[in-house]
C-alpha cells in the first residue's frame, strides 16, 4: 500500500509539473501550482481508498 501510494503521489508531482510548465494561464507566476495540487489529491484519494476498502481484506 505504501508503494503504491509513493508511486502515485510522485507520478501526479511529475504530472503537475509537466502542466504548470506547459499551459500558459497568464499567471504572473508563469504556473497554477498544480505540481502541489495533484500530489495532495492522489495521497488523499489513497487514503480514503485504503480506508474505505482495508477492513475488507
Amino acid at each position: 500500500m505504501y508503494l503504491k501510494a509513493t508511486l502515485v503521489t510522485i507520478a501526479g508531482w511529475f504530472i503537475g509539473l509537466l502542466l504548470d510548465a506547459n499551459i500558459d494561464f497568464g499567471d504572473p507566476m508563469g504556473f497554477l501550482s498544480l505540481r502541489i495540487l495533484f500530489p495532495i489529491l492522489a495521497m488523499g484519494l489513497c487514503i480514503l481508498h485504503e480506508l474505505r476498502h482495508g477492513s475488507s481484506r
